[in-house]
């Protein structure tokens, strides 16, 4: 796991880096908040927690975690503060900003790492769900060609067949009309599956297909 720390103070930030890495984190330390947004701002960052300082000269954790709650929800980038006793106030205002968690300093390690390890255990689990979903409607789709288009392209191919085998071709319509329903329902397959949330019926004991309308 990548975790990004974010500190002003580069004793706390080195200690927290040190004991993350023994313990079998990746990490990434930057000492401002305006390194950290420039950081995140990559599309790709691959950070899957962060440790975010309440205060710092530059750019606030507060002004940071307003600005990374608006592209990213607690469970896909889950962020933990690090504050000091004094900083109740702030502690509540983070909270209510999107922060996931905080630990007081000087870090107790064990319970940053169990904190952490807890919030990390949900995004993997929602990334799981996620994966999941997405598997599902693929599989949904195959069915959805399979079932919708082989029926009217088997009527068709059928009809070419006897044209071959006759040289007539008297049922011209009706391989016109099969065809031209695969065609629409290829422009509706098309449609649905650019929409983020598709209907599904049951099609057997083990598998769904996407409703055409």
């Amino acid at each position: 796991m990548n975790i990004l720390i974010v500190d002003d103070d580069q004793i706390t930030s080195k200690l927290i880096e040190k004991r993350l890495k023994k313990r079998g984190f990746s990490t990434t330390t930057v000492h401002c908040g305006g390194d950290c947004l420039n950081l995140l701002r990559e599309k790709n960052h691959g950070f899957d927690l962060i440790l975010l300082d309440i205060l710092m000269p530059d750019i606030t954790g507060l002004e940071v975690m307003k600005e990374l709650r608006e592209t990213s929800s607690q469970v896909e980038l889950p962020i933990i503060m690090t504050t000091s006793m004094k900083e109740t106030e702030d502690i509540v205002k983070a909270l209510k900003l999107g922060a996931n968690d905080y630990v007081y300093k000087p870090v107790n390690m064990d319970i940053l790492e169990a904190r952490m390890k807890t919030h990390l255990s949900i995004k993997e689990l929602n990334e799981q769900s996620v994966r999941q979903s997405e598997l599902e409607t693929a599989n949904a789709m195959i069915v959805t060609y399979n079932h919708e288009i082989n029926n009217p392209l088997t009527v068709a191919m059928g009809y070419l067949q006897k044209y071959e085998l006759t040289g007539k071709l008297d049922d011209y319509d009706k391989i016109y009309s099969s065809l031209e329903r695969v065609a629409e329902i290829v422009k509706k397959i098309e449609k649905v599956s650019t929409e983020s949330s598709l209907d599904k019926d049951d099609y057997s004991q083990n598998f769904k297909m996407v409703k055409i309308k």
